[in-house]
């Protein structure tokens, strides 16, 4: 069973959800950078920070598909309306 996400997840979540692709589907590096470059100016030790590859797992547990396209897996965003 997946643990809830923080207060913290929920945020950086919303920011993410503002990837002006996001609906092409993002990759975990895309997403990484993004997130970090609007996030640079925190100093925390967030476990999705660690590498793009954790930020993919996180992704997985905020809700994201994967969908491997070629040799990367994209990750799509589902809303409630799809």
């Amino acid at each position: 069973m997946a643990k809830p996400l923080s207060e913290r997840e929920h945020h950086i979540l919303g920011l993410l959800l503002e990837h002006p692709y996001l609906h092409d589907g993002i990759t975990a590096e895309a997403g990484y950078n993004y997130v970090m470059g609007r996030t640079h100016t925190d100093r925390r030790n967030e476990q999705w920070r660690k590498s793009a590859r954790t930020f993919a797992f996180w992704l997985k547990r905020c809700g994201f598909n994967a969908t491997r396209q070629g040799d990367v897996n994209r990750y799509y965003w589902i809303t409630e309306e799809e």
